[in-house]
């Protein structure tokens, strides 16, 4: 009896312990795999005319398939990294060929844009805009509206919501990027006027619907008065990572 008890426990430590083994290490795998990566997004919107078509690279390594032409936006995509440093190099020209860099450490399980502002001839380009999109989130009820200035030339802009101001009475400047702003939830009507004509509309966004708990940026684009491929315009960015915590 007890030879066979001593059997059963030889037989159990050389077929059970590694079974324990390996589910021990599929569990930690599994834990592992929850924090592995960065979870952090970016989005790459381009707003200056004159800079040839981009490719993003961090650490030296190319990040995109489709190259970054005026005046489009990216959409979010995951980073595998949040370290710098981040350049943009024209697809069509030497690789040293650096219009834009970022050396900002990034902030894990995040969203970030960057706006390509400026020209690429004056070298105001390189004043582009990193903006973290993370916000808290408003009260019930409540979305989140900023509004980023990204038309070179032009002068300062307003921006209205259904005929309310929602930015500064003082008009914002060239390439400012402003607060979020809490507004209640609904359709609305954005108009963007130049801030000394305020009774001229420049551009409008109709049924825009502000979604509870939600942030959004409404950007500008081209140069006022012109009617050509770089006339003035405007679009709408849905950022929608919220940290889990009322304002």
């Amino acid at each position: 009896m007890n030879n066979k008890n001593k059997n059963g426990l030889f037989i159990w430590l050389l077929t059970g312990t590694p079974l324990v083994m390996l589910l021990c290490f599929a569990a930690s795998c599994g834990k592992s795999s929850n924090i592995t990566g960065t979870n952090t997004r970016l989005q790459i919107v381009n707003l200056s005319s004159d800079v040839q078509p981009l490719n993003l690279y961090q650490n030296s390594v190319k990040q995109n398939t489709t190259t970054y032409t005026y005046p489009t936006s990216s959409g979010y995509f995951t980073l595998a990294t949040i370290t710098p440093p981040l350049q943009f190099r024209q697809a069509t020209a030497a690789a040293l060929n650096i219009p834009f860099e970022i050396d900002t450490i990034l902030r894990s399980n995040a969203k970030y844009t960057i706006f390509l502002t400026g020209y690429l001839a004056n070298g105001t380009i390189k004043n582009s805009i990193l903006s973290l999109d993370t916000a808290t989130v408003p009260p019930i009820g409540r979305g989140l509206v900023r509004f980023l200035h990204g038309s070179p030339s032009s002068a300062t802009l307003d921006l209205r919501a259904n005929d309310t101001l929602l930015t500064d009475k003082a008009g914002v400047a060239f390439n400012t990027l402003t607060p979020y702003v809490k507004v209640p939830t609904g359709n609305y009507t954005f108009t963007i006027n130049v801030h000394s004509t305020p009774t001229k509309t420049e551009y409008k966004l109709s049924n825009v619907s502000i979604l509870d708990g939600r942030a959004y940026t409404i950007y500008t684009q081209g140069i006022v008065g012109r009617t050509d491929s770089v006339a003035f315009g405007a679009a709408v960015l849905t950022n929608n990572l919220l940290e889990k915590k009322t304002q």
